[in-house]
């Protein structure tokens, strides 16, 4: 086998532009578009009650572990720790979450193919979840939302977004060391910008509820500590 002694261009999927996204990230962008759209038909009631079976609310899960909850009411709680997911506040919400989503799902999931996208995802999606949880216990307040696992994308994806693909001998390019300096730095800044805004209680325009910081925080870390068991790329490089 011959050995090449130049660098070699990026694999073609590296060459896609970004908004040829894998269709699996055009399909959860669409259920989320399609959930928020018919959520604006429901009155008050039916919202409330789409709240209180579909969106994450700690004190159902306490009562749950408890044995208040009974065995339907149980599995309804256990079914929130990914519906919760699929719901948006506002459009603001939905199209923030959207867009970011788009960016890093699309070269992770170009990256580990669809099947392994979607496990990272569910427990990008169930970290962020259990972080919430562990930080709010019995909390009645309910949790609706996608970015703790648009974080926990972006976390895999700092993992080899960084790699120079003409800086390597083999297509495609590698993924950075935990501890390399780009992961550690974008890391750094991901986990103190969602520390102030959770210590502040700044809430960005446009949005009508506090950030689940710690979610996000939980979602990121799952991403960029878990993806090297999806990679389908095994070469380190440093």
């Amino acid at each position: 086998m011959g050995t090449i002694l130049g660098p070699t261009p990026p694999s073609e999927e590296s060459r896609e532009p970004i908004l040829r996204a894998p269709r699996v990230v055009i399909v959860f962008i669409a259920i989320w578009t399609a959930i928020h759209i018919g959520s604006q038909f429901l009155t008050e009631e039916q919202y409330t009650w789409l709240l209180e079976n579909f969106a994450f609310i700690p004190r159902r899960v306490v009562e749950f572990a408890w044995g208040h909850a009974g065995f339907v009411g149980g599995l309804e709680a256990l079914g929130t720790f990914v519906s919760y997911a699929l719901l948006h506040g506002d459009f603001t919400h939905l199209l923030f979450n959207s867009v970011w989503f788009l960016i890093f799902a699309t070269p992770v999931a170009r990256r580990v193919g669809t099947a392994r996208f979607l496990t990272l995802s569910f427990l990008c999606t169930l970290s962020a979840v259990l972080t919430h949880l562990a930080c709010h216990w019995n909390s009645p307040e309910p949790v609706i939302g996608a970015s703790g696992a648009v974080s926990g994308l972006m976390g895999a994806a700092f993992r080899f977004i960084f790699v120079d693909p003409y800086a390597t001998v083999a297509r495609p390019p590698g993924r950075l060391p935990l501890f390399s300096r780009p992961v550690l730095m974008v890391s750094a800044v991901w986990i103190t910008l969602n520390v102030v805004l959770g210590v502040s209680g700044f809430t960005p325009g446009g949005f009508g509820a506090a950030i689940a910081w710690e979610a996000h925080i939980g979602g990121f870390l799952a991403g960029v500590l878990l993806f090297p068991l999806f990679d389908r790329q095994r070469r380190w490089i440093s």
